[in-house]
């Protein structure tokens, strides 16, 4: 029977975890891309890369989400198995509510292992390559410069203008006017062309057009303007493309080796050594995270008594002392970054909080775990019973 009801219980709690995981992904994931996205449009890039940058940025979504997906679904399946009365069955069969946490544990540790990974390659990898394909982006003048019904000045007396793009990427209507060196402008004019990319950089290749060149006139019967045409005529780009290369990566972006021991030659490692340790420390205490909040969601409502009510007050407090210990958690990271001393809060948080959700669930009452603690406290204190 407990097979069978382990089986229930984790169907029942990971189909809510899978959809919330999805839908707080989405949303994340959907505001990281809109701050990609004008970049795109401005730099001229395709839609495909707008997804592939997206696809990169979806691990550190994923990564945040988890944890918030998993406390969210167990209470909504909790509560719904208590309202149905199915908790009150199980109970009076003489099953345990260790045998009931037990399935959801399973699916804590896979959550905790997908976590683990996320923080130790994926979120990493991810956040890495992001920055070098915005870097690129950002260096890649000569397809910003091609923009459709739009006249862009990529540098100073460079004009280019194209009247419309077709589908399979050729150009119709180019205008290219460089007026870089005074008194000699040069114009170029063609009916149709395309944009080539080769070893050497970026080519704008064109047909059916010609170059007319304005010169100080050396007599007075020669002219300043000479025109040529020409079938095929190579404009070459890459003199506009920057070189963006990255040579330091911030934390997120960081494996853990780079975090706890940064080069030597790494000026940014060096310079926040102390802030890349915490960081390296929080990535190996967000595995624990989804057990506290499991821990927190079952103390909250495994123990709870029959109430008509309902359980809104409960779930109400469970959230909010979900929130107060995650907002703590940041700030022991952030205390960590300046005190390394502190380093040992950051794993005692997590443990100590499902510790005491696991006196909660095993039946101990919160009054006896926190009275034998104040009235210790207050012995100690100079006003206290001790000084009396």
């Amino acid at each position: 029977m407990i097979s069978v009801l382990t089986r229930y219980i984790f169907v029942q709690s990971a189909l809510p975890f899978a959809m919330a995981t999805v839908v707080l992904t989405g949303i994340i994931w959907l505001t990281q891309a809109l701050k990609m996205l004008d970049l795109l449009i401005t730099q001229g890039q395709s839609l495909g890369t707008f997804f592939e940058l997206s696809v990169l940025a979806l691990p550190s979504a994923v990564n945040t989400v988890l944890p918030i997906a998993l406390f969210v679904a167990l209470l909504y399946t909790l509560n719904k198995l208590i309202s149905d009365s199915e908790l009150i069955v199980i109970f009076s069969a003489g099953i345990s509510r260790w045998a009931v946490a037990w399935p959801v544990m399973l699916l804590v540790s896979l959550t905790m292992a997908l976590v683990l990974l996320l923080n130790l390659y994926l979120m990493p990898a991810g956040m890495r390559e992001l920055r070098t394909r915005l870097f690129e982006i950002r260096g890649d003048i000569a397809t910003s410069l091609i923009r459709e019904g739009a006249f862009t000045n990529p540098v100073s007396g460079l004009t280019v203008y194209v009247r419309s793009r077709t589908p399979n990427g050729g150009i119709r209507g180019i205008l290219v006017h460089d007026e870089r060196v005074p008194g000699k402008a040069v114009t170029y004019m063609a009916e149709t062309g395309e944009m080539v990319r080769t070893a050497e950089g970026p080519r704008l290749v064109m047909y059916n057009g010609n170059i007319e060149r304005v010169s100080e006139s050396e007599g007075p019967k020669q002219s300043p303007v000479s025109l040529l045409y020409f079938d095929k005529y190579t404009y070459d780009l890459s003199q506009y493309s920057t070189d963006h290369t990255v040579t330091e990566y911030e934390s997120r972006e960081r494996f853990l080796p780079d975090l706890f021991n940064p080069a030597s030659n790494d000026l940014y490692g060096q310079q926040f050594k102390a802030k890349l340790r915490a960081e390296g420390h929080d990535r190996l205490v967000a595995m624990l995270y989804p057990l506290m909040f499991a821990m927190i969601a079952l103390a909250c409502l495994l123990p709870a008594p029959f109430n008509r009510r309902g359980y809104t007050l409960r779930i109400a407090f469970g959230a909010a002392a979900a929130v107060i210990a995650r907002l703590v958690g940041f700030g022991v990271v952030n205390l960590a970054a300046t005190r390394p001393t502190a380093t040992a809060l950051i794993y005692l948080l997590p443990l100590a909080v499902s510790g005491i959700c696991t006196a909660m669930i095993a039946g101990v009452r919160l009054e006896n775990i926190w009275r034998p603690i104040f009235k210790s406290i207050r012995q100690r204190l100079p006003f206290g019973s001790a000084a009396r």
